[in-house]
């Protein structure tokens, strides 16, 4: 048993001494290939998009032309003009009733029944819960499939991600200081609008931004819930069941440049907030006084020294 237990830990040993040595490139490694598993398929389609023969494969050219086929089309226009739209109105209602959320959460009891019921929309498929609201709203209710039913599924879709990040952000606010303004004569809004409201502003602007790109890249609930119209999606889905044209190449290449960019100016953004709230946390701490090596002389031995001089 102690040979056996001395082999163990000198593996053991072993292990550690190489992941002291390399581990931080192993880590690096790890990184890199998850970042190109996840990028390579969409920057294949934007190199594509490229391509002057239209053909899927290495580019043998540089040209605009899908792009400018892409801009004549009216129908693609159409739909791309209803995803703009369609993603800024569920950007409005969403960041608005995340907030309301997250602040009517603090007040709740059954907390861990609420953030459950917040985030289940995430974990049913998408194809159901179309499929289930398109039957309440127009089967049950009787409304028409139209640009507001759309609104609905978006709304359901985006609401758990921006509530999230909204009650992220609200966990560094200190209850303490809010309360301590609303017993110097403020209200709950003025309270809100002066101290929480500063601090959870980045935490606002990116759950707007996420909304925004769950829109627009949202599918399966519109297709089922779709009124006159197509979105850039379904206007996608559409072509590609009945053949891929090279247009599709750029309008899909220039959907991964615009999410893609949002979410790297809400990652900057919240990065740069970071660092100037950090910095500024730094400024506002008093630093402890540095204590001098040489006594002062006191006061009788200061006298006496005068004198002699």
């Amino acid at each position: 048993m102690s040979s056996s237990g001395s082999a163990i830990s000198v593996r053991q040993g072993q292990l550690e001494v190489f992941f002291a040595k390399h581990g931080n490139l192993i880590w690096k490694l790890f990184v890199g290939f998850f970042v190109l598993y996840i990028l390579m398929p969409p920057l294949l389609l934007v190199a594509v998009s490229f391509e002057p023969s239209g053909i899927v494969r290495v580019n043998t050219g540089f040209s605009l032309r899908w792009y400018d086929k892409m801009i004549n089309s009216r129908g693609l226009m159409d739909a791309l003009f209803k995803s703009i739209l369609l993603a800024f109105l569920t950007t409005a209602v969403t960041t608005l009733l995340a907030l309301q959320a997250a602040l009517g959460y603090r007040k709740a009891r059954f907390k861990t029944l609420i953030i459950a019921i917040m985030i289940l929309p995430i974990f049913l498929p998408g194809i159901i819960q179309g499929f289930s609201l398109s039957l309440l709203l127009t089967e049950f209710l009787g409304l028409q499939r139209s640009l507001w039913t759309e609104l609905v599924g978006h709304v359901l879709w985006a609401l758990p991600f921006a509530f999230l990040v909204i009650l992220t952000s609200m966990s560094v606010v200190k209850r303490e200081t809010v309360l301590a303004a609303m017993d110097l004569g403020a209200n709950e809004w003025r309270a809100f609008r002066d101290i929480e409201y500063p601090i959870i502003k980045p935490g606002i602007t990116s759950a707007a931004i996420f909304s925004y790109v769950l829109s627009f890249n949202e599918f399966s609930r519109t297709y089922y819930l779709q009124g006159i119209g197509q979105t850039i999606p379904t206007y996608v889905w559409n072509k590609i069941t009945v053949a891929i044209t090279p247009e599709i190449f750029a309008l899909s290449s220039l959907t991964v440049i615009l999410s893609l960019t949002l979410i790297a100016i809400a990652t900057i953004y919240l990065t740069t907030v970071g660092r100037v709230a950090k910095a500024r946390k730094e400024k506002a701490i008093p630093r402890p006084a540095v204590k001098s090596r040489h006594k002062a002389p006191a006061p009788a031995a200061a006298t006496a020294a005068a004198e002699k001089a």
